[in-house]
């Protein structure tokens, strides 16, 4: 995970910025959808470039899990609790990758949940 790094000019986005991008981003989707009739998959790319680098990050960061994944299952290791607990232990360094991670830590965790 430590090779997934966001770009320079968002690494200094407070977590406040950055969900506030999201927030407007889902307010968009929301009115769009209602507009056309609903519906909960939006094709459209995000307008603002932070949350299209949340986008990307998370796409990233869902990447490398399912690389690690797929690799102890090529060396027929188990991927047990603790094998994902070490994933999920991983800790970005700045706003933006904390909240990218996040999203895809609770996916994972969700996930878990429903099996």
């Amino acid at each position: 995970m430590h090779t997934i790094k966001t770009s320079p000019e968002f690494a200094a986005l407070s977590e406040l910025e950055i969900n506030a991008a999201l927030d407007a981003y889902d307010d968009s989707v929301e009115e769009e959808n209602s507009s056309c009739g609903g519906g909960e998959e939006n094709d459209t790319p995000p307008a603002s470039p932070v949350v299209a680098e949340v986008f990307r990050l998370i796409h990233a960061y869902t990447e490398r899990m399912n690389e690690l994944i797929e690799e102890a299952k090529a060396g027929r290791r188990e991927v047990s609790e603790t094998f994902l607990a070490d994933i999920l232990a991983y800790e970005p360094e700045v706003p933006i990758e904390r909240i990218a991670f996040d999203f895809v830590a609770d996916a994972v965790l969700d996930e878990e949940d429903d099996d």
